[in-house]
C-alpha cells in the first residue's frame, strides 16, 4: 500500500499509528478506503501550509508596504519626489496672473483704441498694448513672476490698472 501511495512504508505505519488512514482488522489495506483518508490527509496539511503561507505573503506585503511609505517620506524630505498639491498649487497661482494680465489689458487697450485721433492711431496704440501683454506674459513664462498680484478691481468695483513694478497706464506717480 505505501508503494501506491507513493510514500515509504514507515511513513504508512505512522499514519496507521496516528489513525490517519484505517487498517482491516486482518492487518490489509484496502486502497478504495486508505487512498480517500491519505488523500483527506495530505490536502488538509496543504490547507494548513497555504493558510500559513498566505499569513506570511500577508506579512511580507506589509513590510513591503512599510518600506515604500518610509521611501516616499525620505524622497519628499530629498525634493526627489514632486508633491501633486504644490504642483497644482502652482498652476492655479500662474493661471490667476495669466487671468489678471487679460483682464488688466482689456480696459487699457479699450481707453487707447478710444483716445486715438483716427483709424491708424488706434490700429498703432492696440499694437502697443498687445505687444506690451505679450511681454508680460512671457516674463511669466520665463520665470520672473511678480511676488505680489495685480489689483484689477478694488472693493467697489471700480477697476485699476497697476503693474508690478508699479509703472504703466492708471499709476500715479508718487
Amino acid at each position: 500500500m505505501a508503494d501506491f501511495l507513493l510514500i515509504k512504508r514507515e511513513r504508512l505505519a505512522w499514519a496507521t499509528r496516528e489513525r490517519i488512514v484505517d487498517r482491516d482488522e486482518d492487518g490489509s489495506y484496502r486502497p478504495e478506503i486508505v487512498t480517500g483518508q491519505w488523500l483527506n490527509y495530505e490536502r488538509g496539511r496543504m490547507q494548513k501550509k497555504s493558510c500559513r503561507s498566505e499569513f506570511e505573503r500577508q506579512r511580507a506585503r506589509l513590510t513591503r508596504a512599510k518600506a515604500e511609505v518610509a521611501e516616499r517620506r525620505l524622497a519628499l524630505l530629498d525634493r526627489s519626489l514632486i508633491n501633486g498639491d504644490d504642483m497644482i498649487a502652482s498652476v492655479k497661482t500662474a493661471c490667476l496672473r495669466i487671468k489678471s494680465k487679460l483682464q488688466a489689458a482689456i480696459p487699457r487697450l479699450t481707453r487707447s483704441c478710444y483716445h486715438a485721433p483716427n483709424f491708424t492711431e488706434a490700429l498703432f496704440k492696440a499694437r502697443g498694448e498687445f505687444d506690451l501683454l505679450i511681454t508680460e506674459l512671457t516674463t511669466l513664462e520665463n520665470g520672473a513672476v511678480p511676488t505680489k498680484f495685480e489689483v484689477i478691481a478694488d472693493e467697489n468695483g471700480e477697476s485699476t490698472e497697476r503693474s508690478p513694478a508699479g509703472e504703466g497706464p492708471g499709476s500715479s506717480p508718487s
